[in-house]
């Protein structure tokens, strides 16, 4: 018995963000163009890519960015998790123009979803459903005098998971059904700094957050287990508190991006060094580039490409986010549309796709 609970435990525990592989796509121009925006020119998701490119607002504005629909699926050593078609607004801001400073207040979404788990391991079969939620708030303020903004972090993350498990040995005349209910989640504080250099049409710029400081963290498990056997008559029925469900945090993240401007060409490049809370003094780096042509107040096209990197990726194209898409501008609206897909074949295979689309608008 303790057994089998202490394998039910196992197979919770290992889920984790990372065999998601999802990319969800982040501002209006910036998720079209493989999010990339670190030295963006007029950037819509400036809190998340680079808060000191509030700058070159010259309107206050209300965005609505990179919504998305989706789905997902992952596959590894026998277990499978799949999301059906969902719809999730991944970006929301306020932003607000001063003489002095630049302000934005925002919300962006980098997971959501209602997802599937099934897992086969060691005879025991396990089916339950997951709720996820990873959210990053928080204010930005950008000083007019200096390259340079100041921002507060808030990063939340929540799964809640109800699965059945099954376990059968006719040899010898064992059964036992389980049942599991799992309740994560973790609230953080963070501060960050970043700052871009302009020379003519070339720009630097350079995003970094802080380590996080918990503020919430909760991490509760229920297993009821249902037993018959090995006798005739046997039938047992066993309380514990063994299973978990968590979703890793982002702690520390260094970015920088290199932005190029020829007419109406811009040529984007960025490198992200994340460390995440299950492996702290770790980084995982993650290249993109991004490519966008057109007027700035008219018809634009957008494309980009992200290529993960690290001891688990072999070859070129094995841990792979890519977008493509159209925005175009209606008096003060600025609207867009595209496509999203990444795929991770290293130690999963998983893959994910959808739709992006989003508005601001300036007043």
């Amino acid at each position: 018995m303790q057994v089998l609970a202490s394998l039910f435990s196992f197979v919770i525990l290992a889920f984790s963000l990372p065999s998601l592989a999802q990319v969800m796509p982040l501002g209006v121009y910036e998720g079209l163009m493989g999010n990339t925006g670190v030295a963006a020119t007029h950037s819509t998701a400036a809190s998340y890519y680079n808060p000191s490119l509030l700058v070159q607002r010259q309107k206050n504005a209300l965005s609505i960015n990179g919504n998305t629909i989706g789905t997902s699926n992952s596959r590894s050593e026998g277990s499978t998790l799949s999301s059906s078609l969902g719809f999730s607004p991944s970006y929301l801001s306020t932003i607000l123009v001063g003489d002095a400073l630049v302000h934005e207040f925002f919300l962006a979404t980098t997971l959501q979803g209602q997802y599937n788990w099934a897992t086969t391991k060691s005879g025991n079969t396990l089916d339950s459903d997951l709720n996820l939620n990873q959210v990053v708030t928080g204010y930005s303020m950008a000083f007019r005098s200096l390259p340079l903004a100041l921002q507060v972090l808030g990063r939340y993350s929540e799964a809640k998971s109800y699965g059945v498990s099954e376990f059968s040995d006719p040899a010898n005349n064992l059964y036992t059904v389980s049942k599991v209910k799992t309740e994560f989640k973790n609230l953080n504080l963070a501060l960050g700094i970043s700052a871009h250099f302009r020379f003519d049409s070339y720009t630097l710029g350079i995003n970094f957050n802080t380590r996080g400081v918990n503020l919430h963290n909760q991490n509760e498990g229920k297993t009821k287990i249902y037993r018959h056997g090995p006798l005739p008559n046997e039938y047992v029925v066993t309380e514990t508190d063994l299973g978990r469900t968590s979703v890793t945090n982002e702690e520390g993240k260094l970015a920088i991006g290199n932005g190029f401007k020829v007419g109406n060409h811009e040529f984007l490049t960025d490198s992200f060094f994340v460390e995440n809370s299950n492996s702290l003094d770790s980084y995982n780096f993650t290249q993109t580039f991004g490519y966008r042509y057109g007027l700035a107040g008219g018809h634009q096209l957008l494309c980009g490409i992200g290529h993960s990197f690290g001891s688990d990726v072999k070859y070129v194209g094995q841990n792979f986010n890519s977008s493509v898409g159209y925005s175009w501008k209606t008096r003060q609206l600025r609207s867009a549309v595209g496509l999203y897909y990444s795929s991770n074949n290293t130690t999963i295979e998983a893959s994910t796709a959808g739709v992006v689309f989003g508005s601001e608008y300036e007043y």
